[in-house]
């Protein structure tokens, strides 16, 4: 059975560094070289699979089932799910329901610092949880700009928002995935991601107001902001902790931060 090595050159540095080469040469695919995602992707795998049979030693064999079981693993279940939610866009679209969700959102605030909370932090995070791959920012940045929303700047917004959410995924596929392959136990593993992310995920809503609207944002709504990202970490470790149940930590904390969000802005 082939062991892999994390360390093939003796050198832990640029070990890392040639392990880190498809990464980078995918981003300067889509950016410098101006090439397509998939014409990106084939590149990156080829440069992968290269990196790994000649430096790494992993075997042809081993390398070729690799690729077959990432093909897999895209199709079912991620290919499904990108597929259903983009669908349901579209439905929501043609029925017209999105104009109910700005409207709705609008009898909320007129305040777009707390709209892009509703939509960007909060909705975008239980679509992420629902969806993921990318489909909670591109719902949430049309919404935005259907709002009023510089596009660019509710694009940004929406990415950064979504750094609360993307590392549970789509039904927690990111953690269920990674302690599959360590051989880990899901519920241990999602106890130990409580300590490195949460208290970073409370204070996203806070540098998302701080995007918006600078200094005065943080003085006029922080609060309201550090609440909402509180509340929104606070459930998603409750979760994790008691529960060990990384497919529910994008569903359950987005809406509650949502209703808590709604709730606050009928008084204050």
């Amino acid at each position: 059975m082939w062991q892999q090595t994390y360390d093939p050159l003796n050198a832990p540095v640029l070990s890392a560094l040639v392990a880190a080469v498809p990464i980078i040469l995918f981003l300067l695919g889509l950016t410098v070289l101006k090439l397509s995602g998939l014409k990106s992707a084939l590149l990156t795998l080829g440069t992968t699979l290269i990196i790994g049979c000649a430096i790494f030693g992993l075997p042809i064999t081993a390398g070729a089932g690799s690729i077959l079981s990432g093909f897999l693993s895209g199709a079912w279940p991620i290919g499904w799910i990108v597929l259903m939610a983009v669908w349901l866009y579209r439905i929501a679209v043609r029925a017209g329901n999105f104009d109910i969700v700005r409207s709705s959102v609008s009898s909320i605030s007129n305040d777009q610092r707390i709209q892009v909370l509703l939509i960007a932090f909060c909705f975008g995070g239980f679509i992420e949880g629902a969806a993921g791959f990318g489909i909670p920012i591109a719902i949430s940045a049309a919404l935005l700009v259907s709002l009023g929303f510089n596009p660019l700047k509710a694009s940004m917004l929406a990415l950064v928002a979504n750094a609360a959410s993307g590392a549970y995924g789509a039904i927690g596929i990111p953690v269920t995935t990674a302690a599959k392959v360590g051989g880990l136990d899901t519920a241990h593993l999602s106890a130990g991601m409580v300590p490195v992310l949460q208290i970073f995920v409370a204070f996203v809503p806070l540098l998302m107001v701080a995007i918006q609207d600078g200094m005065r944002g943080i003085r006029e709504v922080g609060l309201v902001a550090l609440m909402t990202g509180v509340i929104f970490s606070g459930g998603q470790a409750a979760i994790l902790t008691l529960l060990g149940s990384p497919e529910l930590v994008d569903i359950i904390p987005p809406l509650l931060s949502l209703v808590a969000l709604a709730l606050i802005m009928q008084k204050w």
